[in-house]
């Protein structure tokens, strides 16, 4: 009776281990659950904009997240910031780019900068005209924005145009088209046509100016 029950005992036993060891095996192929990546809502001024020809459509810094579409203060025109700068470290305007951005409901115009942030002056305008001639822009577009920099310059040391003057036409959902309105004695002008009234943000970033456009909330 004792060897009955040793031996019964003993398959009991071997059993219950073939078993363990089989849910063991199970557990450790199952494969690790997949953490999600954190969402990381960077602000307008986090990373700059990557290079790209003019017209072309400079990566936006915070459009991996809803959460970063809205993110800084929207005023209307005018918008005024003063900077002192020195004589000597005149920026220059090397590069305008846009882009549109229709997942935040908003178009930017980004101005690639050689040296500090000079002041500017954004205002709405009825009519561009041409700084050095006084001739109408005929600039497509229901509204206008005059962008004003100072000091500021559109050509190199030697003279060559940093910037084409010719209107240039984009056919984004606000930002209808911009032109170099003028360029000399120091003052860059920069003319945006918009789809109508706008509310605006503008950022910097080294070596960047932007400023988007999206249009007014109804209220």
């Amino acid at each position: 009776m004792r060897r009955i029950t040793t031996r019964s005992s003993l398959v009991r036993a071997a059993i219950l281990g073939t078993l363990l060891a089989a849910v063991s095996s199970c557990a450790g192929n199952t494969p690790a659950a997949k953490t999600a990546p954190s969402a990381s809502a960077a602000s307008p001024a986090a990373s700059p904009p990557t290079a790209s020809p003019p017209g072309a459509s400079p990566r936006h810094p915070a459009t991996a997240t809803g959460a970063s579409c809205d993110r800084g203060e929207w005023p209307s025109a005018p918008v005024s910031v003063t900077r002192h700068v020195a004589a000597s470290a005149t920026p220059v305007i090397t590069a305008v780019r846009t882009a549109t951005h229709p997942e935040c409901g908003y178009d930017r115009l980004v101005l690639d900068i050689t040296g500090p942030v000079p002041s500017y002056d954004i205002r709405n305008v009825m009519q561009v005209t041409a700084d050095s001639s006084g001739k109408p822009i005929a600039l497509p577009g229901r509204s206008h924005l005059l962008i004003t920099l100072r000091p500021a310059q559109a050509h190199t040391a030697s003279g060559a145009r940093t910037i084409s003057w010719p209107v240039h036409t984009l056919g984004y959902p606000m930002l209808k088209s911009y032109a170099l309105a003028g360029g000399f004695e120091g003052v860059v002008t920069l003319a945006l046509g918009v789809h109508g009234a706008t509310s605006i943000r503008v950022g910097e970033l080294p070596g960047h100016w932007f400023v988007d456009v999206r249009a007014l909330p109804i209220r």
